[in-house]
C-alpha cells in the first residue's frame, strides 16, 4: 500500500510556518502554547517530519494571526 504523503509540500509547508512564526518572533515553544500542542511537535511541523491534520493546521493560522489559506497557498 502506497501512502498519500508529498514530502516536498510539508517541507513547504514548514518553511511557511517557521517563517511566520519567526516574523511574529514567537519560540516553538511559544507556539505550540497558543496552539495546544508541544513545542517539539510545532518542529517536527516545521521540518517537513509531521502531516499535520487540518485541525492543527487551523490551531497553527489562529496562533499565527493568518488564515488557513496563507498557510496552505504553497505552489
Amino acid at each position: 500500500m502506497q501512502k498519500n504523503r508529498d514530502e516536498d509540500y510539508l517541507k513547504k509547508f514548514g518553511n511557511k510556518v517557521r517563517e511566520l512564526r519567526e516574523e511574529l518572533k514567537l519560540s516553538q515553544m511559544e507556539l505550540g502554547v497558543m496552539c495546544n500542542n508541544h513545542g517539539e511537535q510545532i518542529g517536527r511541523i516545521e521540518r517537513g517530519e509531521q502531516n499535520p491534520t487540518i485541525c492543527t493546521a487551523k490551531e497553527l493560522a489562529k496562533g499565527l494571526k493568518v488564515k488557513v489559506s496563507v498557510l496552505t497557498d504553497l505552489d
